[in-house]
């Protein structure tokens, strides 16, 4: 870690590139079911190095005591995660429960959409990631409090087709899905401008004929998971128990016509 503030420089660097519109490095590990780098054991030396790395590249926006509270963080029209609530928005967990070792991995290492203002951090070593891990944990005491439970299970994705993506519009007008993200998709619901974060801030609810934005991935395994664990923090409700896992899958159908509608007027499979 002789070099931190070299990898400061770089993430500013990758963070004002981003602002932009200029290249960055493109980010690893960023499929959910990709395997991870293999983990180091936990240890007082890796919390340690976790601490400097988080001091280095994460306290100007996620505070110095990990509370979202960062002076750059302030700044950020979407307000950095609060690890000392450990509550996660992209996760593979159910929902109200704390995510895996590698679903902070893949948040690290893949980072959000632009203006969400989390870059990728491609430029910390494999060890580095892990460590600054092993760190977060330490800042609520949920991680000794609570078992990370096993990930949901997302089954096959049926053929997707017509049918089921009508059924789906049928879905999304049923469950009030177009209360927050509008009949269009278009995030512009009745509701839109008076949602919330769990911090007070306000929240744009996902804009689904621009599927490259979704948080936790676009493809349809990646959706349908989003449905089924929610997004702890924000007003985005899990449907594990609304919905069965056919409505689900209908569901996703239909909400990814609608960015396939913005694309092209090709129709679905």
């Amino acid at each position: 870690m002789q070099d931190l503030p070299r990898k400061v420089i770089a993430l500013l660097m990758v963070a004002g590139g981003a602002a932009l519109g200029a290249p960055v490095p493109q980010p690893t590990f960023t499929v959910w079911d990709q395997a991870p780098p293999p983990q180091p054991p936990m240890s007082p030396e890796l919390v340690e190095l976790g601490s400097r790395v988080f001091r280095g590249a994460c306290l100007g926006c996620h505070g110095e005591k990990g509370d979202g509270q960062g002076r750059e963080g302030k700044l950020l029209q979407v307000p950095p995660r609060d690890f000392t609530a450990a509550a996660f928005v992209s996760r593979s967990t159910p929902s109200g429960s704390l995510p895996l070792d590698t679903d902070l991995f893949r948040s690290i290492r893949r980072g959000f959409k632009p203006s969400i203002g989390m870059p990728p951090f491609t430029f910390l070593s494999d060890r580095e990631v892990w460590a600054v891990i092993s760190f977060i944990k330490t800042l609520s005491p949920r991680w000794t409090e609570e078992k990370v439970p096993p990930p949901v299970e997302v089954p096959a994705a049926p053929k997707r087709s017509k049918e089921a993506a009508a059924a789906g519009a049928e879905v999304y007008k049923a469950t009030g899905c177009y209360a927050c993200h509008g009949e269009k998709g278009l995030a512009d619901g009745p509701a839109a401008a008076t949602l919330t974060y769990d911090s007070g801030k306000p929240v744009v609810p996902a804009n689904f004929t621009k599927p490259q934005d979704f948080k936790c991935g676009d493809r349809p395994q990646d959706v349908y998971r989003t449905l089924t664990t929610g997004m702890d923090g924000t007003p985005m409700p899990t449907f594990a128990d609304a919905l069965t896992p056919e409505q689900r899958w209908q569901l996703v159908d239909f909400i990814l016509t609608l960015g396939e509608r913005e694309r092209s007027p090709v129709a679905v499979r």
